[in-house]
């Protein structure tokens, strides 16, 4: 079998299904990566065959300019998909999801036709794709073959197939199609039930294996630390889109001066300037595998990405989240209502509540019971070995799909 795995070229995007596409090739099957072309090298370095598709496109700097071109600030956090928002509201909020997937649109537009050609000539029997790859499911529909939705972590992408024709109709209609199905056929859902949205949608569960691109494990995490550790992780977005200035880990680690823990920050090496003369009780690592640092750790403090939340639920890890991008806001939502961790606004987190919070997760062990109980509804769920021979089923008919 044959499985063309799509994403667009944001690392965070392919991460998650990385794992997945080294179970299909562990497996048997031929698997390659179809994305823009900058994203070719990260496929590479995670052993994967790639396909740069199209012209040279630039999902970072696209964004970067059309948030600049808002003025866009951080605001309080969006309302989570499952509350039903006030009918006033509606409009703003259809307009406000349209709006973060316009870039994920004109990521697939450079692709398509390069895409659409390779597709053609390799032949794929089935198609995986991250919720923002578009070309994924155009794929699927020109060829006739199953289209299958990988998520992230929370599936806070779902509403989008309510906006399809205003989101993706022209990208549908220059192939000659109505429609993409954005969603797939199936989605394969990573979360554990507490932290994923109750909204009445289905989702095939998938085992979460953590993979935060290649790097190297440091000799001092093997060794058992001195004190409690408290991880701070901000992710990389934050300096690719050139909002360094937005970054709330030296904060965080200003709050945590006086704490009695070690305080590990594992951020972009390039940020360090941001941080000044640290504490005594903070270590500086830059980027390192957050996996093996989090199993050493009694708390993550971050910005709300996808890998930091599951990587921290995989291990058990309570977490403070502190966001400000709607996604990252959409994840602390979560993670606080799930019982694993606090959320703080990050327009208006200071020094003293970010303080309170971290030490109430540290001492409260309600928060880590949760963060166990959903680490073991994550391990508890279909292994990546038995995911593959259902999509394998999938590819030849054997089984049905949801719609």
């Amino acid at each position: 079998m044959r499985v063309l795995f799509a994403t667009w070229d944001m690392n965070g995007h392919l991460n998650p299904m990385v794992p997945l596409a080294w179970a299909m090739r562990a497996a048997g099957h031929e698997v390659t990566v179809v994305s823009n072309p900058g994203m070719v090298p990260n496929a590479v370095g995670a052993g994967l065959p790639a396909y740069g598709a199209g012209s040279d496109f630039d999902s970072y700097a696209a964004l970067r300019e059309q948030l600049k071109a808002r003025n866009w600030r951080p605001t309080t956090p969006q309302r989570p998909a499952n509350t039903p928002a006030p009918d006033e509201d509606a409009e703003r909020t259809r307009r406000r999801r349209l709006m973060g997937f316009r870039v994920a649109v004109e990521s697939a537009e450079a692709q398509a036709d390069d895409a659409v050609a390779f597709a053609r000539w390799w032949r794929p029997d089935l198609v995986v794709f991250e919720p923002a790859a578009f070309v994924g499911p155009l794929i699927a529909r020109l060829l006739g073959i199953p289209a299958v939705r990988h998520l992230w972590s929370v599936d806070f992408t779902a509403p989008i197939a309510e906006m399809e024709d205003a989101l993706t109709g022209a990208l549908a209609a220059r192939s000659g199609l109505d429609r993409l199905g954005v969603n797939g056929d199936i989605t394969l859902d990573p979360a554990p039930a507490r932290l994923q949205v109750d909204d009445g949608r289905v989702r095939e569960r998938i085992r979460y294996v953590p993979y935060n691109g290649p790097a190297e494990v440091p000799a001092w995490v093997l060794a058992e630390p001195p004190r409690r550790r408290v991880a701070v992780s901000w992710g990389t977005s934050r300096a690719l889109l050139g909002f360094d200035h937005l970054m709330q880990a030296p904060l965080v680690v200003d709050a945590l001066a006086e704490v009695d823990a070690e305080v590990v920050v594992a951020v972009v090496d390039s940020q360090r300037e941001l941080f000044g003369t640290l504490p005594d009780n903070v270590r500086f690592v830059g980027r390192v595998p957050l996996h093996p640092l989090l199993r050493t750790c009694s708390a993550l403090v971050q910005q709300g990405g996808a890998g930091g939340t599951m990587t921290a639920l995989v291990n058990g890890v309570p977490q403070v989240v502190v966001p400000q991008m709607p996604d990252e806001m959409f994840h602390g939502w979560q993670v606080e209502r799930s019982g694993g961790g606090v959320m703080l606004e990050g327009a208006t987190a200071t020094a003293e509540s970010v303080r309170a919070a971290v030490l109430t997760v540290l001492e409260d062990q309600r928060y880590a019971e949760s963060a166990r109980e959903q680490r073991d509804d994550i391990l508890a769920a279909p292994s990546l070995s038995q995911v593959t021979a259902r999509l394998q089923q999938l590819a030849t008919g054997s089984v049905g799909v949801h719609q």
